[in-house]
């Protein structure tokens, strides 16, 4: 797997799919910006992350680009919401015990929503499993490809925030594109397509 690959399979599946992509990130933002507060955002994001990992995947899969993914998550509720939960508490221990176990946790568990968009019936702590085994051998890489992006986030300040518009929607492809490079073992349909 090659991450410079996956970047430019992103950058190709977005060409003629900008707008849309723009306009769907900026509707999940004020979304989740409105669910903020503490109950709210427990009973909101998850399924919203949820909805957000089936938009992406279906992006990175060249299908029809629909608005109403976002809400996908909330097709089935327990279990994004348990999900969120435990990877929100996970992260947050693991921080008290110094920044890097937080990290190396969050790396770990970055793969629950796209199982969860994947099969929304599945169980919430399941998928936290899930998403750790998947990220073994592969945490380091997605740290670099997140630390290309935090880079282009610099960057982005430099354009008085315009270029946000244009990296969130490319960072949300690329993470299922990620995704789906390391799921059934890394010999899916994109590693044929975009890695020699």
């Amino acid at each position: 797997m090659n991450i410079s690959s996956i970047l430019a399979a992103s950058r190709e599946q977005l060409s003629d799919k900008w707008f849309i992509a723009i306009v769907t990130l900026v509707v999940y933002g004020m979304v989740t910006a409105l669910a903020g507060s503490v109950v709210l955002g427990i009973l909101v994001v998850g399924h919203l992350s949820v909805g957000l990992a089936a938009w992406s995947l279906n992006v990175a899969r060249g299908q029809e680009l629909r608005m109403e993914s976002l809400f996908e998550g909330f097709r089935s509720f327990i279990p994004p919401m348990v999900a969120y939960l435990l990877l929100a508490a996970s992260v947050v221990i693991g921080t008290l015990f110094f920044i890097l176990p937080g990290i190396i946790i969050g790396l770990g568990l970055s793969q629950v929503f796209y199982i969860l968009a994947e099969d929304p019936k599945r169980d919430g702590l399941q998928a936290l499993q899930e998403s750790w085994n998947l990220m073994k051998g592969y945490k380091t890489r997605y740290f670099f490809m997140q630390f290309r992006f935090f880079l282009l986030g610099l960057l982005c300040i430099l354009t008085l925030g315009i270029g946000f518009f244009f990296l969130m929607p490319y960072v949300a492809v690329s993470n299922a594109n990620f995704y789906l490079a390391i799921s059934n073992g890394g010999r899916d349909a994109f590693d044929a397509e975009y890695i020699v």
